[in-house]
């Protein structure tokens, strides 16, 4: 009984600090909600209003057409946790987090996105991250990336809040030399917030000028928070140098590469070692039997060889369907003869079916004949072609070929298939062809149809086969038709590149019989492009500013243009200075003086950018090449990079897989994949959403590009920042066919003498207790950015060194100048300059005053 009173007790404990927990995480007044994906409307986030947790991930996304002003007074302060992760990517308007999310606690990390637990992509007008009350990231990484005026990130010690922080990957945001942020009791001159070090740099962490960054997980209460928090599943933290002036003049194509000896070809191993080789020293003998993706690594080895100067020997080579791997072969020199005899043999090869495809091949034997036993599926008209082409057939004797053995095992006389029908949309390829049946309609088990990207059209039937799996080509089956059926059999090729060309061949399926030949029927390789479609967006921009009015831009054409890139749009959009600027008096003590940087292109980095795979084509000395651990590093971070944008991008544009299913005659139409945010919405947005603003404070430059990936922007204001769009299109008029937009900032250079005081300074003695002088001057009608202080430096006739006054813009404003409080009369000299973004302006002329002793109110001259 005791021991039920003990346990009944202990219950009753726990109850009420379970009930304490949840009253503190909120979920009285709260909901577990699922995971939200909140996209287009600002209105669309109050269905966050009751969520305490969201079970799941949080991603709000593609609100092109927010204002800062939509986003005032919108709280969600329930919010606590989310178990997945957050995703922000282009929501306009947005500035901070702070009031949206003011007390978003954890965010645990069990599904990451692309490795990552907080991801903030491409929002424009984000300001600060804010996320104040953020104690716990628990597991994945945060990746914040081209936020334009993204500040309070240096300021931020993600290890405060993450178990690791090699991972994070923050780049691409505002400039921190640009940022002026300010940590709360800075501008009083104190050190509120707590101070580490990052990178050698100590200082105070804070999110904003109002909140530190702190750890509220340190109390003594926090061990038993925990534990219970964590019993609800919801919380839980834990080679070469140049060394002469020489020319380097590039190989006509692949340097030559000759190999000595005797070459034998038995695994993928012994090929590797003959890459590169361009002319073989000698004879070489394939008898490869099996291995891993056989084709591709044969012709990866030895599509450069171009001569072998002794024979060609191909023996029992059982993986081999094709001898196209030796693509770039024209030579067989005979020197030396197998037998004495062949300089070309072939012997028992089960799976061999092609030699070359000879509308595209051209081979000479110089000396020797050809022998050809025992290849089952090679048919003799094979065989025969080959002898014309490379001029053996009247050197070869009567047993060098033997017609029973070779194709013994094929269907060597096949039946022409015609396309009757091709229909080709952005995505998908709609085939139709003659109807085949043989003369036992039952030996015909169906149609294969064979596709594969073809960049060039020097496509063949058995690139990339062998016989142990490997196919380079597509296969796809079709059933035969019902015998009924008057119509030709087809099939839709779906899920195609846009704008990409495709090598197809249609062929027969057969059954084999032993009571009599059965010969198929297929179709000759036809070469099909895709229609175009909206292209990827520009890659690398870079800019620069060579003059106050002037930015020159410059990037890299889309990795995926899904058509022939028309013209590029470059949209201009002049930005205001930061608003905090005007709040602060940096005459304080201990305030940071801010500073902003026209924008210049770092020689090493546009050397860098300019960098191509391109040979040197002039003279002096040759690029040094990077070592191949440095080449692997950076694939690796470019594919990595764009890995991560498609991967964001077929995340952001969700497409609904509902309809009916469609016969080959109506398949989807194009316009069947209905993205949650309208295609109408994002063509406004990346061609023209800037032009619908009212607000005339905004100015804008819009320009088409054509033929180039540079341009020059002129016409701008000095010393002011743009923010700017650009915009592949590959259609001149359908805006539909135009990118989403890449964007890059630039700050144009200072105006000289913008800085500088317009008209003389003037004064006036004041006649009230204390007694002083009104120094006024005219503030420069156009500075570089905005006056943040003046200085004014005063000295008595004959005093050595002067005094100085710093006059904060507030105060400024506020007298028209500055008082001047002088203790002793006599004759006085006062210069004034102003300092701006861009520095300091030049000083006034000297202005003289006289001061008279002032006593009650009157004036005395002393004699």
């Amino acid at each position: 009984m005791r021991w039920l009173t003990l346990k009944l007790r202990a219950q009753l404990v726990f109850f009420i600090l379970c009930t304490c927990v949840i009253c503190q995480c909120g979920l009285i007044n709260g909901e577990i909600c699922q995971s939200k994906n909140i996209r287009n409307n600002v209105t669309n986030l109050r269905s966050l209003e009751n969520c305490t947790i969201i079970e799941g991930h949080l991603k709000i996304l593609l609100m092109f057409g927010a204002k800062s002003g939509d986003f005032q007074g919108l709280s969600f302060p329930k919010l606590r946790v989310v178990t997945d992760y957050v995703l922000l990517f282009r929501v306009y308007g947005l500035e901070t987090l702070s009031d949206l999310f003011p007390n978003l606690t954890v965010i645990r990390g069990n599904n990451l996105f692309f490795n990552y637990a907080l991801v903030i992509y491409e929002m424009l007008q984000l300001k600060e991250v804010g996320l104040h009350s953020l104690m716990n990231i628990t597991r994945g990484a945060v990746r914040i990336e081209k936020n334009p005026d993204l500040c309070y990130l240096a300021t931020l010690d993600w290890s405060m809040i993450l178990d690791s922080v090699e991972d994070n990957f923050i780049v691409a945001n505002k400039n921190e030399r640009e940022c002026g942020d300010v940590c709360p009791g800075t501008a009083q001159g104190q050190t509120l917030c707590t101070q580490t070090t990052i990178n050698g740099h100590f200082r105070g962490r804070c999110w904003s000028q109002t909140y530190c960054q702190t750890s509220k997980c340190q109390s003594s209460f926090f061990p038993l928070l925990h534990l219970l928090c964590h019993y609800f599943r919801y919380v839980s933290f834990e080679p070469f140098l140049c060394l002469f002036r020489l020319t380097c003049e590039p190989c006509a194509g692949p340097c030559p590469k000759a190999c000595q000896g005797n070459k034998t070809i038995d695994s993928v191993t012994s090929a590797q070692a003959l890459r590169g080789c361009t002319v073989i020293e000698g004879n070489m003998v394939i008898k490869i039997r099996g291995g891993t993706n056989i084709a591709a690594e044969l012709e990866a080895s030895l599509g450069q060889i171009e001569v072998i100067k002794g024979y060609l020997s191909i023996r029992r080579a059982y993986a081999l369907v094709s001898l196209s791997f030796l693509r770039k072969l024209h030579t067989i020199k005979g020197e030396q003869l197998e037998a004495d005899s062949y300089a070309f043999y072939a012997l028992d090869n089960q799976n061999l079916r092609q030699l070359w495809d000879w509308s595209k091949h051209n081979l000479t034997i110089e000396r020797g004949r050809t022998f050809f036993h025992f290849n089952s599926k090679l048919c003799m008209s094979e065989i025969r072609k080959l002898e014309k082409i490379t001029g053996t057939k009247e050197r070869n004797q009567k047993n060098d070929i033997a017609a029973r053995t070779n194709g013994d095992q094929a269907s060597c006389e096949m039946q022409l298939l015609n396309f009757t029908s091709v229909k080709v949309r952005y995505n998908m390829i709609i085939l139709k062809w003659n109807s085949f049946w043989p003369s036992d309609y039952r030996d015909l088990l169906g149609f294969m149809v064979l596709y594969k990207e073809a960049p060039f059209k020097n496509v063949t039937e058995f690139d990339g086969q062998d016989a142990c799996g490997s196919n380079s080509w597509v296969i796809a089956d079709v059933d035969p038709p019902p015998r009924t059926n008057q119509e030709d059999p087809g099939y839709l090729i779906r899920s195609l590149k846009p704008w990409t060309q495709y090598a197809i061949m249609v062929r027969t399926q057969l059954s084999a019989s032993d009571e009599h030949q059965v010969h198929g029927a297929k179709s000759d390789i036809i070469y099909v492009r895709t229609n175009a479609s909206k292209p990827s967006g520009p890659l690398d921009p870079i800019s620069s500013s060579n003059s106050s009015s002037q930015i020159i831009l410059k990037w890299k054409p889309p990795t995926s243009p899904n058509g022939k890139i028309t013209h590029y749009r470059v949209i201009c959009h002049k930005q205001e200075e930061d608003s905090d600027l005007y709040k602060f008096d940096y005459c304080l003590q201990g305030m940071k003086l801010p500073s902003r940087t026209p924008t210049h292109l770092d020689s090493e980095d546009e050397q860098k950018w300019n960098r191509t795979e391109e040979p040197n084509s002039g003279g002096g000395c040759c690029t040094c090449p990077k070592t191949k651990m440095e080449i692997e590093k950076q694939q690796k971070e470019i594919a990595y990079r764009k890995t991560f944008e498609d991967y964001l991008h077929n995340v952001v544009f969700e497409s609904k897989q509902s309809r009916p299913r469609r016969s080959v005659e109506n398949p989807e139409p194009i316009g069947s994949t209905h993205f949650y945010s309208t295609m109408s919405s994002l063509q406004t947005t990346t061609a023209s959403y800037k032009e619908e603003e009212k607000d005339d404070k905004v100015s804008k430059v819009v320009e088409n590009v054509f033929g180039r990936e540079s341009t020059v922007i002129s016409n701008l204001q000095h010393f002011t920042s743009y923010k700017i769009e650009i915009i592949a299109c590959n259609h001149l008029t359908d805006p539909g066919r135009c990118s989403m937009a890449t964007y890059v900032s630039a700050r144009t250079m200072p105006e000289l003498k913008a800085d500088d005081i317009p008209g003389p300074v003037t004064h006036e003695i004041v006649n009230e207790e204390p007694p002083h002088v009104l120094v006024k001057w005219h503030e420069p009608p156009s500075p570089n950015g905005l006056i943040i202080l003046y200085e004014v430096f005063y000295r008595k006739v004959g005093d050595t060194e002067p005094h100085s006054i710093c006059v904060s813009r507030l105060s400024y404003e506020k007298f028209g100048g500055t008082k001047l409080t002088l203790l002793q009369p006599g004759n006085y000299s006062v210069i004034v300059r102003a300092t701006s973004l861009a520095g300091n302006g030049s000083f006034t002329g000297t202005t003289y005053f006289f001061m008279p002793s002032l006593i009650y109110g009157s004036l005395f001259f002393i004699m």
